[in-house]
């Protein structure tokens, strides 16, 4: 089988950022206790605003915890391919990228918008800028046809607009 083609490649990123910011925003929302399942293990560098947190159950722990409510308003995002034969991470090694999936890759995600901390619509919204490295779940498809996300958060950078 012939490798995908670039049109096919960005076809696949694209839609994989258009799922993961219509689900990812929407829990930190108000589906607070599934946000660490949108995170790779064992993850890479997490920071929001210059602030190390060690993980995605970190990150969980965090907005159920010591967030008040927030409100996201996604503005624009943009992805690109950063590695197109992503070798996935499994339990038993690496999965080397195939010829037969177009998912193998990992994928730079750029998201902009406005965030409002508090439940009141009165209160100011504030810029934010937020990147993500996501890469290919290895076990998107769950047992018994329950299906999983097919991609995970790798790295992160959330950054409050001054």
């Amino acid at each position: 089988m012939a490798p995908a083609g670039e049109d096919v490649l960005t076809k696949v990123s694209t839609d994989a950022a258009t799922e993961f910011v219509q689900s990812f925003y929407p829990a930190l929302q108000s589906n607070r206790a599934a946000i660490s399942s949108f995170y790779n293990q064992p993850t890479g560098t997490i920071l929001f605003n210059g602030n190390t947190v060690a993980d995605g159950s970190a990150v969980q722990e965090i907005f159920v915890n010591q967030m008040p409510p927030t409100h996201y308003e996604v503005q624009s995002f943009d992805c690109q391919i950063i590695n197109p034969t992503y070798p996935t991470p499994t339990t038993g090694g690496l999965k080397l990228p195939s010829q037969t999936t177009v998912k193998d890759m990992s994928i730079l995600v750029v998201v902009s918008g406005f965030v409002r901390f508090g439940e009141s619509r009165d209160l100011p919204q504030r810029g934010f800028s937020e990147t993500f490295v996501l890469v290919p779940n290895p076990s998107a498809d769950g047992p018994k046809g329950r299906r999983r996300k097919e991609w995970l958060i790798q790295t992160q950078n959330f950054r409050l607009v001054v």
